[in-house]
């Protein structure tokens, strides 16, 4: 091993003195560069690994951030060039541009500009040592490529400058990674490790936490934190001994943790599982056999006879790998308030068929190499703030206690778990909405993981939407915790939009829809200002998984159409996956809203025709070339015209919807109508842009103009 510069990794910067995990202050940064010149190491650019016939010292040490945040334009930059200290911006390509958290285009060039050098951070900043559950070894490999590969081809052709360097989603780096970066051709990769001893590959070289309070790196500390873990348990024996099996094999240090399982009303004797423990493990009886079951109360329970400062709340189906506990110890350690929401591998609101049965976990060594089942239900939130949960207004929301853990003296200030509800469903909900009134920082952890365990044998779930075909009966229960959780926050806004969307939900799980909307996020080659503004692209993008799950979705309430929207779905890698999944699941019918554009490629329309695709709304906006190429870009309208004639080759039924924007001759629209018609378009929808008066438009066009919305 040799010793390499001292490649200090940060993330973003915060104009006054943060809390956060990952934000460094201006005063930090300055301290930081301070601390460095102060040893004598001078500033090197990461760039000198690929230009340099010597890569950098140990004598020397380098600044780059991860993730792109706005903050390194608007507050690191000036610091970092006032004092000549290069850096390295590593960008995870799908969230550029997407909200003003992050960096634009525009504002990477005038990044580039300065001089700062720019490296990849993949396309959508996955874990790289997860393979998926979908995935076997070659697409898993395929996968990390495209990842890599992908994000390479954006950098260059958006800015304009050889990508040589990448930087490792969470700075891990396993083999099939390294293969990845080494095959898509950048000539150096980068780790986050605790040291920086270094065995000269190009693709594995370390960097460090640029804050030494912070610690990125997840090592073991040297004084772990003791750990109370306490587990809610009716009858379910089988799934009982595979996660109290797990939470046994600890690498944890034994005198350090605890776990009270408590019995909520088990008809079953749990007591020969617990018996068969280790002497950390305890057996608490509580509740009644009234065949209700109490987690809130149960948790309770728990927490008076915890011995320890950190309170680990895990359900009775959650199995854990042997490093949870330090995953837990890692962030507790640095945050005092630390609300913890761990990964549930395998979790959705809808049972959906992907699933862990315990007969699959059952006798794996490892547990870590089981291949993760994403947490659908939180999975979008979190992915969209690059799990920064701290960032989000409703963090509160990702609170499920299947899954999580807080200092004991949080628990004591918001006083526990409400003992109203009974049943299934929202004491989590209401723990989390009171943590967020205390003012507890969330964190949402992948390393924190847990496999939700299910049985193919049980009864029907007590989760009523994972039933196979609920009706509102199946509610009752859950409708009444559904009115406690507001009789609690009486007069709270938050509650009360939590209240209507559950509502909505039930409404649609158990009405039947005949058609589901499957929305694609706002991405599209081409968009127009009211575009941009109607269709944000969700950061990270939606992954092809997530609309299949909306596909099973639909096969679950028995609907018979699908609905395609949301940006321009033609041009998802995963549009085709959705058609064929349709037809697989007996939907009858498909249809979509697209920009026209995409289908101007020859053949598309044909293959969607042939794989399900009946009907195409055309979204048309501007009058005429001029006007639709002033909206989308040159050319567009060519493209559009060409992409009309394929749909109508394909014989796909079509339709418009005519957008009105400040452009629009309202006036002309019956000539626009008898235009479109020409085409072969109906128009099913007209729609107006805010800059328009709906009101004098539809007085004009003699019909009904609809807000522009998704």
């Amino acid at each position: 091993m040799s010793l390499t510069a001292h490649n200090l990794c940060l993330h973003y910067v915060d104009a006054s003195s943060p809390k956060r995990l990952l934000a460094v202050s201006e005063i930090e940064l300055h301290a930081c560069i301070d601390r460095e010149l102060a040893k004598g190491r001078e500033a090197v650019s990461l760039a000198d690994y690929v230009r340099e016939t010597t890569p950098p010292a140990a004598s020397a040490f380098s600044i780059s951030f991860d993730d792109a945040h706005s903050s390194v334009l608007r507050l690191a930059a000036p610091l970092l060039v006032q004092r000549k200290i290069p850096f390295t911006l590593f960008v995870p390509v799908l969230w550029v541009g997407t909200s003003d958290e992050w960096l634009s285009w525009d504002e990477l060039r005038a990044l580039r500009d300065q001089g700062v050098t720019i490296g990849a951070h993949s396309m959508s900043h996955q874990r790289f040592s997860w393979r998926l559950y979908d995935e076997d070894e070659q697409a898993y490999q395929m996968r990390l490529y495209d990842e890599c590969a992908q994000s390479k081809e954006s950098l260059e052709r958006e800015l304009g400058l050889a990508c040589d360097l990448f930087a490792y989603p969470y700075g891990e780096d396993p083999a099939a990674a390294r293969a990845a970066v080494r095959r898509a051709g950048y000539k150096a990769a980068f780790t986050v490790r605790g040291d920086t001893e270094w065995d000269g590959d190009v693709y594995s070289i370390p960097r460090v936490d640029g804050l030494q309070a912070h610690q990125l790196v997840r090592a073991r500390s040297d004084e772990p934190l003791p750990i109370s873990v306490i587990v809610p348990a009716r009858d379910r024996i089988d799934i009982l001994r595979e996660t109290l099996g797990r939470l046994a094999a600890q690498s944890y240090p034994e005198e350090k943790y605890e776990v009270i399982v408590v019995n909520d009303g088990s008809t079953e004797d749990l007591s020969p599982i617990v018996n068969e423990l280790p002497k950390g493990f305890s057996l608490l009886r509580h509740g009644s056999n009234d065949g209700v079951f109490r987690a809130g109360q149960a948790r309770n329970a728990g927490a008076r006879i915890a011995r320890y400062s950190v309170l680990s709340f895990l359900d009775a189906d959650i199995a854990v790998p042997q490093d949870y506990l330090w995953a837990l110890d890692w962030i507790h350690q640095r945050h005092s308030d630390a609300a913890v929401c761990g990964y549930l591998s395998g979790y959705n609101l809808h049972d959906l068929g992907h699933v862990h049965t315990v007969a699959e976990i059952r006798g794996v060594a490892a547990l870590e190499h089981v291949p993760v089942i994403p947490d659908r239900s939180r999975e979008p939130a979190a992915r969209a703030c690059l799990d920064n949960a701290d960032w989000l207004s409703d963090a509160w929301k990702l609170c499920y206690t299947g899954n999580l853990s807080v200092p004991r003296d949080l628990f004591e200030r918001v006083k526990g778990f409400a003992t109203e509800f009974e049943g299934w469903g929202l004491e989590d909900i209401d723990f989390g909405y009171r943590l967020r009134c205390a003012k507890a920082t969330f964190f949402f952890s992948r390393f924190a993981l847990g496999y939700h365990l299910t049985d193919p044998n049980e009864g029907p779930p007590r989760n009523p939407f994972r039933r196979a075909h609920p009706n509102r009966e199946d509610f009752a229960g859950y409708l009444l915790n559904l009115a406690k959780l507001v009789a609690l926050h009486p007069s709270d806004d938050a509650i009360a939009d939590y209240r209507a969307r559950a509502l909505a939900d039930i409404d649609e799980t158990c009405g039947r829809p005949k058609t589901v909307g499957v929305e694609f996020g706002g991405s599209a080659k081409r968009r127009a200002p009211f575009h941009l503004r109607v269709h944000r692209t969700p950061p990270g993008g939606i992954p092809t998984h997530e609309l299949l799950d909306r596909v099973a979705y639909a096969q679950k309430v028995c609907a018979t159409s699908l609905w395609l929207l949301g940006g321009e779905p033609a041009e998802h890698p995963g549009f085709f996956d959705v058609l064929d999944a349709a037809r697989r699941g007996g939907i009858k019918h498909v249809g979509m809203q697209s920009q026209g554009h995409a289908f101007a490629e020859v053949g598309l329309a044909k293959e969607a025709r042939a794989r399900g695709l009946g009907h195409v709304t055309v979204l048309w906006a501007g009058a005429g070339e001029a006007g639709h190429d002033v909206l989308f870009g040159r050319g567009a309208y060519a493209l559009l015209l060409r992409g009309i004639e394929e749909l109508r080759k394909a014989d796909i039924h079509l339709a418009a919807r005519v957008v009105l924007t400040s452009g629009s001759d309202v006036a002309k629209f019956a000539e626009l109508q008898k235009a479109l018609e020409m085409l072969g378009l109906s128009v099913d929808e007209v729609a107006a842009d805010l800059a328009v008066d709906r009101a004098r438009a539809a007085a004009t066009i003699g019909r009904e103009v609809s807000v522009l919305a998704p």
